[in-house]
């Protein structure tokens, strides 16, 4: 085909695309270099360069002239600044036209926000639910603990304390699914998702409890007051209930102040009291509390058999017995008791080697720190030791955001305020907050929750099938025993006086005469232990551990308080005093036996008031004693012989362990682990 008859644009594209080439570059020329778009503006005009000096020039005429015409020595006016200034106190903003009618929100529109409708997540009940009762001498605050002075850092004294500690597992799982389909799941709009709705956060741990009367009914249940070791107490306790008493900015404030990771811990596990004396280990939750103690009376049946072992071995070979070792006979023919050392804290891991190994001592023995070696078992099966225990329970300890975690978490309460002698019924629910409180979002048949701040999980209470679960029958803390009548005067009568005093019992014979009241201050007895440490003027049995062993004081000291050197120092008095007052002594007779054989019994009764009105009485003599007195006295007894070398050390805060870089956070709540109930291994209920 031939040139001339092919296409116009296909035969002179290429000058095509050079004449738009040109027309741009003719464009960019006028643009940047024609225009004069550089230019100086002066008096709002664009001069060129080569206009610029006439410009100036007439400038300079111009502002010459107007300085001509000013005449020498004619004054100045002066601005009137304070008038502008009292002008601005009355209003600060002169140029808004005051006529305006403000607008009101709301009015002549719907409300932002007020189409949405949310489900109100369910609160999952607590599982695993166990309390532990344990009773020693602790360290109590003496001045209020604060998030700024945190436990640890106050100022404390020694004193007895029955604590109890409920504990359970809330399913974090369960708990963030219900939360995330309540605000963020398919049946919400796209529009209203809100991920801020759709984080839990705790609002309050509720331990309830109720008092078993002398009758046997139960009172009222009652919410447990928050203990003096949590630092947020103040602010939790005024935690409003209902979305009328928030104040301004609604349940998202609160949310906001106790989404705090310090403030979530306190709430979900709050730090015991230090423990102080020496036979209890650092406070665990009752999940590892329980295992503990099996684990501590294997290690003693474990000492009470080798101790019999080596006396039977003694008594064969028919030698001497020497002083000091375990089963041998001491001064007198007498069977010498073992001074235990304390049990040191177990490692935390931090440096050190935690498995047991050859440094811990041989299978069956008893390691460093008084915690229980390998024992033969099964072949290749390594036995559970506390330190273990401790392990595990340092993982349940919470160092960050708890709703992240998908596996349950363990949670605590506790109750320091139970008084001795009195029967407690407990139960225990965890609360969120409702993000949506106070605000129309509810669906049409949940509009009962709309002024409620917290959601709350069902409380985990005793099943009917288990009477006691969940229940602590508190021991006594002071006990009279009316021996016998006294021998010097027939009016006197003799009793001994039985107390719980800094971590064990003591007792004291006193001769009381009607009219005087039962017990008097006196000088602590001397113990083995105080003996076997050669103390002199040391307390009751309060000897020291030996210097140099981790967290324990030095020896020659006792208790009562803090020493020079960081040790407990013995008191120098015991208040054995009562509030009964001693009357008379009054003969009695009763019957006891089957009707064909009755038998008659002549016994004589003590008789004392407490509060001047009501008169009590007790037999004389333990053979009439009822079968309650008789067991008291007994376990009385032997809690004090088994508590007969329990010493006190300075206080080594655990409660309220610091986290390096990080003042007041609860790394692992403490306080040493002390057996359960009042006089022995009692009290661990679970349900």
């Amino acid at each position: 085909m031939s040139k001339k008859k092919g296409n116009f644009v296909e035969q002179h594209v290429d000058k095509l695309i050079l004449a738009v080439i040109g027309l741009i570059c003719l464009g960019l020329l006028w643009i940047y270099v024609f225009s004069n778009p550089f230019g100086p503006v002066i008096g709002g005009r664009k001069e060129s360069l080569s206009s610029l000096q006439s410009r100036l020039e007439q400038k300079k005429d111009q502002i010459r002239k107007k300085i001509d015409e000013i005449k020498p020595g004619a004054p100045v006016a002066a601005t009137d600044f304070i008038a502008g200034y009292e002008q601005m106190l009355v209003c600060s903003i002169p140029k808004i036209d005051a006529s305006i009618y403000p607008l009101t929100p709301g009015i002549g529109s719907q409300a932002i926000g007020s189409d949405r409708e949310y489900a109100v997540p369910e609160i999952p009940a607590l599982q695993d639910v166990k309390i532990a009762y344990i009773r020693g001498a602790v360290y109590l605050p003496t001045e209020e603990v604060t998030p700024e002075m945190p436990y640890a850092s106050v100022e404390t004294k020694i004193g007895d304390l029955d604590f109890v500690t409920v504990s359970a597992r809330l399913d974090v799982k369960r708990l963030v699914q219900q939360f995330e389909s309540s605000f963020m799941g398919l049946g919400v709009n796209a529009s209203h998702k809100d991920r801020g709705l759709a984080t839990p956060v705790a609002a309050r741990i509720e331990l309830q409890r109720r008092v078993k009367g002398a009758d046997g009914t139960w009172s009222e249940w009652g919410p447990v007051a928050i203990p003096q070791t949590v630092a947020y107490r103040k602010t939790f306790e005024k935690l409003p209930m209902i979305s009328e008493d928030l104040g301004g900015g609604g349940v998202h404030v609160l949310v906001a102040q106790y989404k705090d990771l310090f403030r979530q811990i306190s709430l979900l596990q709050p730090p015991p009291y230090d423990f102080a004396s020496t036979r209890y280990q650092y406070w665990m939750p009752p999940q590892y509390l329980e295992e503990v103690q099996k684990l501590l009376q294997q290690q003693e049946d474990e000492a009470k058999r080798q101790k019999r072992e080596t006396a039977a071995a003694a008594g064969a070979a028919g030698g001497p017995m020497g002083p000091g070792l375990a089963g041998e006979m001491g001064p007198g023919g007498r069977a010498t008791r073992p001074i235990q050392t304390r049990p040191t804290r177990p490692d935390t891991g931090r440096g050190r080697d935690q498995r047991t190994g050859p440094d811990r001592g041989a299978p069956g023995e008893i390691g460093p720190g008084g915690l229980p070696t390998e024992r033969h078992g099964r072949p290749g099966v390594r036995p559970r030791t506390i330190e273990d225990v401790y392990r595990d329970y340092q993982k349940e300890i919470l160092t960050g955001d708890w709703w992240t975690r998908n596996e349950p978490i363990l949670i605590w309460a506790h109750d320091d305020t139970i008084q001795p002698g009195k029967t407690y019924q407990y139960r225990i629910r965890a609360g969120l907050f409702n993000p949506i409180a106070g605000r129309d979002w509810f669906r049409p048949d949940q509009q009962e929750y709309k002024n409620q701040v917290i959601l709350w999980s069902p409380f985990a209470q005793a099943d009917s099938a288990k009477k006691d679960a969940m229940t602590v029958a508190v021991p006594k803390m002071l006990h009279i025993f009316p021996m016998d009548i006294s021998k010097n005067n027939p009016d006197a009568v003799l009793v001994t006086v039985a107390k719980y005093y800094y971590g064990r019992w003591r007792s004291e014979d006193f001769e009381v005469l009607p009219g005087q009241m039962i017990g008097s201050v006196v000088e602590p007895k001397k113990s083995t232990a105080s003996v076997a440490a050669g103390e002199t003027g040391a307390g009751p049995g309060m000897a020291m551990e030996g210097a140099g062993m981790p967290g324990m004081m030095g020896p020659g000291f006792g208790m009562g308080g803090v020493g020079p050197t960081g040790a407990v120092q013995t008191a120098a008095t015991i208040d054995f005093t009562t509030d009964r007052l001693f009357l008379d002594i009054i003969g009695a007779v009763d019957w006891s036996g089957a009707l064909t054989a009755l038998r008659r019994r002549e016994y004589n009764d003590m008789l004392y008031t407490v509060d001047g009105i009501r008169i009590d009485k007790l037999p004389i003599r333990q053979q009439n004693w009822p079968p309650d007195v008789r067991k008291e006295y007994r376990d009385v007894k032997e809690a004090e012989k088994e508590l007969e070398n329990e010493t006190l050390v300075g206080r080594t805060p655990s409660g309220s362990m610091q986290t390096p870089g990080v003042p007041g956070m609860p790394m692992g709540p403490g306080g040493r682990m002390p057996p359960m109930g009042g006089f022995g291994r009692e009290g661990m209920m679970e349900w």
